[in-house]
């Protein structure tokens, strides 16, 4: 669509609304209507001009409009985390326009802690400012029962997404070299969720300014903040008041008023830990007659 391209071109050359304005001698408002899409016919004057400011293709193929979105959907009952949110969007705003290198961020914290949830809220939230797109690999690094994704098969995958001409090449030295040769230029976010260690992220960080990659571990992968200036972002337990929101997102005000002692006893054994509140919210609600009272006594 022409609104998704105008937003796109705008981004990546890093103007505002009002600085495309100013370039075209269009409105402010002309410009928000043509990337809402509120304006579905314009005049072909007007699209030729943001063409030209723009350094759009008279004629764009299909192919040139592709965007990869390849973010799972976001984990239900999401809460609280908001330093952790308020320092992804630092990271974020101190970056493309300024930054030098590229932007990597750490997610670590325990097992069940909500790294990757709190990683898909704030990717979901943030990835209209990537105008590239945004890329996802699980890299399964913490799974006992299977091998971790190998640098070379990650790149493989996203050297596929990228949608590269010429396939995917065999060796991983040509794959980096082929994958960061596809990135450069682009403003996008790559999520590289549940890494083993800085081996396994280090080929694929982008080699040039422009993109922000968001990693989470169990591990703090030191390796990465000394030598590739990662920004840690620790995940920890959250409080009483977000368990409680949570617990209320899954089972409803209702359900926890009835019960609000034993919730708050399912609250304080949980002990802040999402995963574990996100098992019990689970089974008192394929048990909609089992009282909280029981689960929280089979918690102790």
């Amino acid at each position: 669509m022409l609104s998704d391209e105008i937003v796109t071109a705008r981004q990546r050359a890093n103007l505002t609304q009002e600085e495309l304005a100013a370039r075209t001698g269009l409105s402010v408002r002309s410009i928000r209507n043509l990337e809402s899409a509120r304006v579905t016919r314009p005049r072909p004057a007007t699209v030729r001009l943001l063409r030209d400011v723009l350094g759009l293709p008279a004629h764009p193929s299909p192919s040139a409009r592709l965007r990869p979105m390849q973010l799972p959907l976001e984990i239900p009952g999401f809460t609280g985390r908001r330093p952790q949110l308020e320092q992804l969007d630092r990271l974020l705003d101190g970056g493309p326009r300024r930054m030098s290198s590229v932007v990597v961020g750490v997610l670590s914290g325990r097992p069940g802690i909500g790294k990757t949830a709190l990683a898909l809220r704030w990717a979901h939230r943030s990835a209209a400012r990537f105008a590239d797109g945004v890329l996802h690999v699980h890299l399964g690094g913490s799974d006992p029962k299977k091998p971790a994704v190998t640098p070379s098969e990650a790149l493989g995958c996203l050297i596929e997404a990228l949608d590269v001409p010429g396939g995917v090449p065999c060796g991983p030295a040509a794959r980096a070299g082929l994958y960061r040769s596809a990135l450069a230029g682009r403003r996008m976010l790559i999520m590289l969720d549940d890494a083993r260690d800085a081996d396994q992220v280090r080929p694929l960080l982008p080699g040039v300014p422009g993109c922000m990659v968001v990693v989470t571990s169990r591990d703090r992968l030191t390796g990465l903040v000394v030598g590739e200036a990662a920004h840690p972002v620790v995940v920890d337990e959250l409080a009483p008041c977000e368990a409680w929101q949570l617990l209320q997102a899954r089972l409803g005000e209702r359900r926890l008023s009835a019960e609000r002692e034993a919730a708050r006893q399912i609250v304080a054994r949980c002990a802040g830990v999402p995963r574990a509140l996100a098992v019990v919210a689970a089974r008192a609600a394929v048990q909609p007659r089992l009282p909280l009272a029981e689960l929280a006594r089979q918690l102790r």
